[in-house]
């Protein structure tokens, strides 16, 4: 039982800090994702690649409207965790399935996956805000990671994960270098 709520709460906290790169850094959906369960979860990406490896996928693959950016950063952040290109990783058949599932979550919880419909719901007052949808695609990933891979859930960053950033203070950090 322990072990469950060490999960949910991990899992919470990977949804709040993706709110709060997104809104703190100004990082697009896929690029807070994709750097918040890297570090959340110790990933071998340093910060800088992590974040230039979801760019793409902002605004539905770079404004076409496509794929929310939100799952694409939560299909890469699986992948660091549980591809089978990987020591630990999943065999391909059974990947394909728990990436399907990130697929699928995705869809119940939001009812689409295609950014330009997403979008769309939302400016008629009938959906999530992309910050809503980065919170939704970063905690779906982190549960889907810890269904996996239990052990994980030791090696969280919590001290990453509870940091909450000022605009301000990422604007600092960006002037002076060090993000």
């Amino acid at each position: 039982m322990k072990n469950q709520e060490n999960a949910a709460r991990i899992v919470e906290l990977v949804g709040q800090r993706a709110a709060n790169i997104f809104t703190a850094r100004g990082y697009c959906c896929s690029e807070s994702v994709i750097v918040v369960i890297n570090q959340g979860f110790r990933g071998d990406l340093s910060p800088e690649l992590a974040v230039r490896l979801g760019s793409g996928f902002c605004h539905g693959m770079g404004g076409a409207g496509c794929t929310c950016g939100s799952l694409a950063g939560g299909e890469v952040a699986i992948s660091l965790f549980l591809g089978p290109r990987q020591a630990g990783g999943m065999k391909a058949k059974e990947f394909e399935k728990v990436a399907k599932e990130m697929h699928d979550r995705f869809r119940t919880r939001f009812s689409a996956t295609c950014c330009r419909v997403l979008l769309k719901r939302r400016k008629e007052k009938n959906g999530a805000t992309c910050k809503e949808l980065t919170v939704g695609g970063a905690e779906i990933a982190a549960g889907l990671i810890l269904e996996q891979r239990p052990e994980l859930a030791d090696l969280a960053d919590l001290d990453f994960l509870a940091i909450r950033e000022s605009k301000l203070g990422a604007l600092g950090r960006k002037l002076l270098g060090r993000e």
